[in-house]
């Protein structure tokens, strides 16, 4: 998913119609039905109900938008703290750990809004249920638990840990 196919989005939610939301977004007609069905694509369904009186959202578009609108709203607030930082007089000793904090609270918004979609988009499919089904029976938390050196965890997961 992409930045601009979340504006396109709203914007189509508002407008209600292709052209006008192409015009606010200042793009060609054609780019933002390209990213509306990109979008409608990596959902797995229609997010618009298109009918010659206007485009209305449809049930997956109503359970999306508030979301979309969410991840919208935190990339403008990250924009608004990243040009008042740039713009702040700063010392070089503070600097990296301002930068720091804020990448930090950035990667965790990002992680946020990524489990988030996960959770809106993924969903096990039949034959995973089935086989999962008895295979929680047979495995020992302790024995597992054993076998995991956590001198590795790092290697393993490529996450260094502070």
């Amino acid at each position: 998913m992409k930045m601009h196919e979340v504006s396109y989005f709203l914007a189509l939610c508002e407008e209600q119609s292709f052209t006008r939301a192409a015009k606010r977004c200042g793009v060609t007609q054609p780019s933002l039905t390209r990213a509306i069905k990109q979008l409608e694509q990596e959902f797995g369904g229609s997010l618009f109900d298109r009918t010659p009186a206007g485009n209305k959202l449809t049930d997956l578009g109503i359970l999306v938008r508030p979301d979309l609108a969410r991840i919208d709203q935190s990339a403008t607030e990250a924009k608004r703290k990243a040009e008042k930082y740039l713009a702040a007089p700063s010392t070089p000793a503070r600097q990296p750990r301002a930068m720091e904090t804020t990448m930090r609270v950035l990667a965790i918004g990002i992680a946020t809004i990524a489990i988030v979609l996960m959770g809106l988009t993924l969903r096990p499919t039949p034959e995973a249920t089935a086989a999962m089904s008895g295979v929680s029976a047979g495995v020992d938390p302790a024995a597992l638990q054993s076998t995991i050196d956590p001198k590795t965890l790092p290697e393993l997961t490529g996450i260094a840990l502070y």
